[in-house]
């Protein structure tokens, strides 16, 4: 009993060291030196990430209660449509939001391009997911009871909380190193 308790311990923690490996694997690709200097493109690029992350956030939050009513099943053809056609809203700011920071991209330092660089494979994923569950919902009751349109509604809350996830851990990096450089810099008496 205690060798069962012990290799699911194991088995739980060594997973959650892997998920973490996979979170953190764009700080591994960036240059995380905060010493750098700024450019003035930098603050304007941070304002943006910033409307970017709470976009996702609230997408990230739509589509987690939209995928649990999903699954329980209590959704009538209207309400998904309703669900669909929020999601579809979110995707195409958030597309236009990224878009935006793409461009201010060369002028970002290493942590908001990584930030950037992540974000558009789960944009593009979650844009995919929405874009199936609209084609099986047009389809009729057999579209959007099977279970492949549960699986795209759940790949959207999937690719959603990712696409978060990794903006806000990139983005939180970021303003903390920035905050550890703004401490160490200060020269004011106290």
């Amino acid at each position: 009993m205690l060798f069962i308790k012990t290799q699911q311990w194991m088995i739980a923690k060594g997973a959650a060291i892997a998920s973490s490996f996979v979170l953190l694997s764009p700080l591994a690709l960036a240059n995380t030196t905060c010493l750098e200097d700024r450019t003035t493109a930098q603050p304007q690029m941070t304002e943006q990430l910033d409307s970017f992350e709470r976009t996702a956030a609230s997408t990230r939050s739509e589509l987690d209660h939209y995928a649990s009513a999903a699954r329980g099943g209590s959704l009538n053809r209207l309400s998904h449509f309703s669900n669909l056609q929020k999601a579809r809203e979110n995707v195409n700011l958030l597309g236009k939001q990224l878009s935006e920071l793409e461009t201010l991209d060369a002028d970002g330092t290493p942590l908001q391009q990584a930030a950037v660089r992540e974000a558009r494979p789960h944009l593009k994923q979650l844009a995919d997911h929405v874009q199936t569950a609209i084609v099986m919902l047009n389809e009729g009751a057999s579209g959007y009871r099977s279970h492949d349109f549960r699986k795209a509604v759940n790949g959207m809350y999937k690719q959603a909380d990712s696409l978060y996830t990794k903006v806000d851990a990139l983005t939180d990096f970021e303003k903390a190193c920035q905050r550890a450089v703004d401490v160490t810099t200060d020269k004011t008496e106290i």
